[in-house]
């Protein structure tokens, strides 16, 4: 299998003489050229991107009637190679497209060592050519971590191809990566042509990342990221004065005065859609989950005044924003971005939100999270508030983390319960007896200390299935070592949270399951502190760890809390012989969205 899906390499030849002194230097130039084409086809075997198979030549490039042939686009591995053996007759002579007469008379073993050979010291000699940017640097005596760079100039287009399966989830191709080398915790890769150190373990991601907007300094990889996402909010400010500044007058949003104000939006939304199940006996609870979070995105976060018919356009127009993440058109030509369906989305939500910034500053605050930022001020100067387009992004920011990721979260703790039935029967334990002790309602001095068992099954959810993916890349400023490898100047830097939590040292088991949704969801290993994981991440690490974490827990709590309170149920397709996943996700998510069959409903 081409797991890197590197597009063949045409290595067309029609005479195999070595150019004379008297030979035009063009015509040289050109025979230089088809060499180096070949020599990057037996690179691409030689660093195991294309399997042996893929350099026997197609039978229909053999010619049986004749003692010699020259191949078009493959290169012949041996004449022993099955297909080939039934027509070749016995003594034909292989003649390789660009090799002197004298090459194809070596006996095949033998010359195939020699090409092999070659094309080694070929790219190492023009690794720098191949992989622009990847070369360790020669001031420090450190190497550079292990790892597969894919195809030439290009880099792992496993990354879109081949980023996830039924079996696991998204993901598989960061898990594939971390398999092939001596230290799973830090490997090198390339993507879109730019080198990329990838780290797991909390001891190299703190060593690396407390020293953001020094040694590190984040950046869009792909100009489309800050089109779709927006250049001015948390995730992709440069200036690290500016930052400090913007999570100061952002955070004033996240206050506990501001969360407790917002727990009445969150109950209310969240009862809505469990009232909604009285007329869905078997429901997807992924859509449910979605309408949900969207749901406490623009009535909470946003402030919207939605009336019932605006709703679905809502709905529809953040998750094709949302899935231009997923989108080549919008990952590879930027420019084209507007016309595109997320483009439309985008455009279709600005507007929205610069619609209530206007009716903020005319009419006062009004309690929702966008309220809190357009009128956040500056502790050490008053008359200083955040800009008009970092309310736009950030308040676009929210939207994407407190709808898509608790969505996903909450779809996962859905079949998570379902395949653990005990597990959810504690939950429901847990919320019998807080009602007897202070009745029904849901304040936020209740979520955070009377609920340690629901916290406990959100905890482990996250850890098991957290985002598939990488954070915002970061790129080096100047080269530094972690464990024992050396991170040159210009290459990216990023970090993985699944493979952090799968190595947990805590909770590792030597078989896999520990990560495993059915053996190894135990939310008690929260309430020990003897079995308490240690590598922890969800909300990612360092300067930019996730602002609103805080409102995503409590939406989580509150609507975990209701359902527990209201709902029994079975899931109708997965069960804990047979667990199947979206191959493509933010955060993964069940295949069939956690499909259920209501059985009560209170």
């Amino acid at each position: 299998e081409n797991e890197n899906h590197c597009p063949p390499i045409n290595c067309r030849v029609e005479t195999p003489a070595q150019p004379s002194s008297n030979q035009p230097a063009e015509q040289k130039e050109q025979r230089n050229t088809m060499a180096m084409a070949t020599f990057i086809k037996i690179l691409l075997f030689v660093i195991g991107i294309i399997p042996s198979s893929g350099f026997a030549p197609r039978i229909s490039a053999i010619q049986a009637s004749t003692s010699t042939f020259v191949i078009g686009d493959r290169i012949p591995q041996v004449a022993q190679h099955t297909p080939i053996r039934s027509i070749v007759k016995e003594g034909t002579i292989l003649k390789c497209a660009l090799l002197p007469n004298i090459v194809t008379k070596i006996s095949p073993p033998l010359r195939n060592a020699i090409l092999f050979s070659t094309a080694a010291v070929a790219v190492y000699k023009n690794r720098r050519k191949l992989y622009p940017g990847s070369a360790p640097d020669p001031n420090f005596a450190e190497p550079l971590p292990e790892g597969q760079m894919g195809c030439p100039f290009v880099g792992n287009l496993g990354i879109i191809f081949d980023s996830g399966d039924n079996e696991s989830g998204p993901g598989k191709f960061w898990r594939k990566q971390a398999d092939r080398v001596t230290n799973r915790k830090i490997f090198k890769y390339m993507f879109f042509g730019k080198p990329i150190i990838m780290l797991s373990g909390m001891k190299n991601i703190k060593d690396a990342f407390n020293s953001e907007f020094k040694r590190i300094k984040t950046g869009s990889a792909l100009r489309s990221f800050s089109k779709l996402f927006g250049a001015e909010n948390l995730l992709f400010v440069q200036d690290p004065d500016r930052h400090q500044y913007m999570r100061r007058l952002l955070g004033q949003s996240m206050t506990p005065e501001a969360i407790s104000k917002s727990i009445p939006a969150l109950v209310t939304g969240a009862s809505n859609q469990i009232d909604s199940l009285k007329n869905n006996p078997t429901v997807e609870m992924e859509q449910v989950l979605t309408s949900f979070t969207l749901d406490v995105a623009w009535r909470q976060i946003l402030g919207l005044g939605l009336q019932e018919d605006e709703i679905e356009t809502f709905y529809e127009a953040t998750n094709d924003w949302i899935g231009g993440i997923t989108d080549l058109k919008v990952l590879l030509l930027p420019s084209r971005f507007d016309k595109t369906k997320s483009g439309k989305a985008l455009k279709y939500l600005t507007e929205k939100i610069e619609r209530k910034i206007d009716d903020l500053e005319k009419n006062g605050p009004d309690g929702s999270t966008m309220s809190y930022m357009v009128y956040a001020r500056d502790e050490e100067d008053p008359t200083k508030r955040l800009t008009r387009q970092e309310i736009i992004d950030n308040a676009l920011l929210l939207i994407l983390a407190g709808s898509e990721t608790a969505a996903s979260t909450l779809t996962v703790t859905m079949l998570a319960l379902g395949l653990n039935k005990d597990v959810f029967q504690k939950l429901k334990k847990e919320q019998a007896d807080v009602i007897a002790a202070k009745g029904e309602d849901l304040t936020r001095s209740i979520l955070d200390k009377d609920f340690p068992y629901l916290e406990a099954v959100i905890k482990e959810t996250m850890r098991l299935k957290p985002i598939a993916g990488t954070g915002a890349l970061r790129f080096a400023q100047e080269t530094f070592t972690i464990d024992g490898k050396q991170i040159p100047k210009g290459y990216g830097v990023a970090f993985n949270i699944g493979q952090t939590h799968s190595l947990d040292p805590a909770v590792q088991l030597p078989d896999g399951s520990h990560m495993d949704v059915v053996k190894g969801f135990k939310p008690e290993r929260w309430l020990d502190e003897s079995t308490k994981p240690t590598e922890y991440m969800p909300f990612g690490y360092g300067p930019r760890f996730c602002l609103g974490y805080n409102l995503a827990m409590a939406e989580m709590k509150v609507f975990l809390a209701l359902f527990a309170r209201r709902v029994d149920y079975d899931l109708v397709n997965q069960s804990p012989d047979h667990v199947t996943w979206k191959k493509a996700s933010i955060i993964p998510k069940p295949q069939d969205g956690a499909v259920v069959s209501v059985k009560s409903l209170v």
